[in-house]
């Protein structure tokens, strides 16, 4: 056996063992059921949720047993692609791994890009379906005003998606990971910063901010263009960078702000404070598969279901830890993926 092959199954064993305690997380937050022990199904008010909790709603996958055996043996291929950035490479290995352990026959593409780039390989017939932010297709994509709750937004997504890309969407995530911004923890301090419109107190109208962010954010209502609008931070200056960057960006002083995602594992280090969003300008950011019609139907019901069973593991907690082992501990998503799925007995 080649020293190659050792040094990767000793990473994949460590690996398993980092990520074993997830099994725990998941058990403790009752999977895709409310971590904190309510029963209602009924959504709570958009302003009562802090950042990052997790909300049960109708529409939200819990409580869903993978399918046994391998229904998907026989039935067409199916593309799956994923977006840019390491929660999404995560993401699109979860799920495509769990769907080949019950016999589904699937290409896998990663890296694909942004919200509007994977939209238009989505159209383009180049994937059948891929994981999304519900949120970035309600306002970035179909162009429509933030919902006031989640179902709101979940509802006109499922919508645009039936009328205008011939597709469906299936249960949402426990977890949302909406974008945040984010500054140094000292100039937080320094500056009084709790919420984004305290970036007001930087200059004029917050001329004295830089804000770090993938090229899209700056023409996005759930981006720049919200800031201005409904923050009047008309003052600030832009620098598009790549996803993957921003924290870089950040650390180096070539930004003051940047714009990250509330499920990073780097926000767990203290180093970053992430201002508060009073007005849900970036809106209500839960996953869901986003699946063409005509394939959903084609592969039957379990094809659903095995999505829906991974998507009720997926709570805040799971996946700040998930993209802590990748974006901080340097994990391969794929390994850290068939570690979570394996730990919770989704495969073998």
């Amino acid at each position: 056996m080649s020293e190659s092959i050792i040094g990767r199954r000793g990473r994949v064993a460590a690996l398993a063992a980092g990520v074993a305690a997830l099994a725990l997380v998941v058990a403790a937050c009752g999977g895709g059921s409310s971590s904190s022990g309510s029963s209602g199904s009924a959504a709570p008010s958009a302003g009562a949720q802090p950042a990052g909790a997790d909300v049960i709603t109708p529409v939200t996958a819990q409580n869903v047993s993978c399918p046994s055996g391998t229904p998907g043996q026989g039935k067409p291929p199916v593309k799956f692609g994923s977006k840019n950035f390491s929660e999404q490479f995560v993401l699109g290995e979860l799920y495509t791994q769990a769907l080949k352990s019950r016999g589904y026959d699937v290409a896998y593409q990663s890296n694909i890009g942004g919200s509007e780039v994977i939209d238009r390989a989505f159209q383009a017939g180049q994937i059948d379906a891929y994981a999304e932010y519900l949120g970035e297709i309600e306002s970035s994509i179909a162009g429509k005003p933030v919902g006031a709750t989640p179902e709101d937004t979940y509802n006109t997504v499922k919508d645009f998606e039936a009328q205008n890309r011939q597709a469906t969407i299936f249960k949402q995530t426990p977890f949302e990971d909406t974008d945040v911004i984010i500054v140094k923890s000292d100039f937080a301090k320094q500056n009084g910063l709790v919420a984004v419109p305290d970036l007001a107190k930087v200059g004029n109208a917050g001329d004295g901010i830089t804000l770090a962010a993938q090229p899209p954010f700056e023409t996005r209502q759930n981006g720049l263009v919200g800031m201005k609008n409904d923050y009047g931070l008309t003052g600030i200056k832009f620098t598009g960078v790549d996803p993957g960057l921003v924290y870089q960006v950040l650390d180096q002083g070539q930004a003051n702000a940047a714009d990250a995602f509330s499920t990073d594992g780097q926000l767990a280090t203290g180093n970053y404070t992430a201002l508060e969003d009073p007005k849900h300008i970036f809106g209500f950011q839960y996953v869901a598969p986003v699946v063409k019609q005509s394939v959903a139907d084609a592969q039957g019901p379990e094809f659903e279901q095995t999505l829906d069973c991974v998507s009720s593991l997926l709570t805040t907690k799971v996946m700040q830890a998930l993209n802590q082992e990748v974006q901080i501990n340097g994990g391969d998503p794929a390994d850290v993926a068939k570690a979570f799925l394996t730990q919770n007995k989704v495969t073998s």
